[in-house]
């Protein structure tokens, strides 16, 4: 019988649903009869907590970072466990899987309270987190694996609560793409080789799935600078007003090339000096594996704060907003280029390109332990 993954994302912007398609692809990989599956969770009561998330990042943003930091109670789980277990119990059913890995705390959660109240076989449970730090909503009892984005992130997870027998620091996941070609072009030695030859630096700016952020201003800010062998993409995303907007202001300047949603995100990386963005887990992490050094604009409350307090650590970023934006770029491209040498050797050593390898590994021997004890073998590790 073929190896059945059941991953689970929920509808919180890109990174997540992206995290998880990065592990079945991991898990078919390294397994020829793994039916790995991504489904992402949906209801109607779920998409308004994501519009009061926006709301309350936007208008109250002091509110929600305090309300961030509490820890989640019973009531809370409670609540994530009544508005989810239709659609994960759906989900269960329809494909009968042999592990669950969840991108997402609130559908990994219900799918926790699921099979361990009524379900007809042991199916175990991980955890991809996809931001690098943990926040209290990804520990459940009676998880068998946490992948974390770090050492640091594995202890912290301990330190509040979780396992840490069942606690892996294997990265964030990422694109298989960054495995297959290692950490990415050398930029240890300044700006990449395709750049440096011509005196061109390049800067990428990308606002994630929705385009958001500062990223007009962002643009605004790098284009002012009076450097003619400078380079900026900017990818909106789906947000078509942003595109619009940028391209009416900056249409006429040959140094810029304005995109909207493409899947070729990591092509542009790969020729960047510099990613200036918002500190998203997953392309940040997709950045480090890249070493790609990165200018983190303005983080809002909550995961991106603590997202951006972790790469600035690491030497790999900087925060900076959009007003000190062109200075501290002009800075890194052309007066001082041995700082982004640095900051692109930081990213290499935090890096985790084959992240999602190793997160598949462990899944299929996931799967391999109850068929071997129901078989009556004792597994080796």
């Amino acid at each position: 019988m073929p190896t059945r993954i059941l991953l689970l994302s929920a509808d919180f912007g890109s990174g997540h649903l992206a995290a998880a398609t990065a592990i079945a692809a991991a898990c078919r990989s390294l397994s020829a009869d793994c039916e790995a599956v991504v489904v992402q969770c949906r209801s109607p009561l779920l998409g308004l907590v994501g519009r009061a998330y926006l709301w309350q990042i936007r208008h109250t943003p002091d509110l929600y970072r305090q309300l961030y930091r509490l820890p989640p109670g019973r009531p809370l789980r409670r609540l994530v466990i009544r508005v989810l277990s239709g659609p994960v119990r759906r989900a269960l059913q329809q494909y009968n899987p042999d592990v669950v890995v969840g991108t997402h705390p609130f559908p990994a959660g219900a799918a926790l309270h699921l099979l361990n109240r009524s379900w007809p076989k042991r199916v175990p449970v991980a955890m991809a987190l996809t931001d690098f730090a943990p926040h209290g909503f990804w520990i459940w009892p009676g998880v068998a694996r946490y992948f974390t984005a770090s050492e640091q992130a594995a202890r912290e997870l301990v330190r509040r609560g979780a396992d840490a027998a069942a606690v892996r620091a294997t990265g964030i996941p990422v694109r298989m793409a960054l495995a297959a070609d290692g950490t990415g072009a050398d930029r240890t030695a300044g700006p990449t080789a395709g750049s440096s030859s011509s005196g061109v630096r390049r800067v990428l700016v990308i606002g994630g799935g929705l385009g958001l952020g500062p990223i007009a201003a962002a643009v605004d800010a790098l284009l002012s600078l009076p450097r003619p062998d400078l380079r900026v993409t900017v990818i909106c995303g789906r947000n078509e007003a942003l595109l619009d907007q940028i391209r009416r202001r900056h249409g006429s300047d040959a140094r810029l090339t304005a995109l909207g949603f493409t899947d070729q995100v990591l092509d542009h990386m790969r020729e960047a000096d510099l990613l200036v963005t918002k500190p998203g887990g997953i392309t940040c992490a997709e950045a480090l594996a890249l070493g790609l050094p990165m200018l983190l604009l303005d983080p809002l409350p909550g995961p991106e704060e603590e997202n951006a307090a972790y790469l600035a650590g690491s030497g790999a970023a900087r925060v900076v907003g959009v007003k000190r934006l062109a200075g501290a770029a002009d800075d890194l491209l052309f007066r001082r280029p041995e700082r982004l040498a640095a900051m692109a050797a930081a990213a290499r050593q935090a890096g985790h390109p084959a992240s999602a390898l190793a997160i598949a590994a462990e899944v299929l021997a996931l799967a391999d332990a109850p068929r071997a004890q129901v078989a009556g073998i004792t597994p080796s590790s």
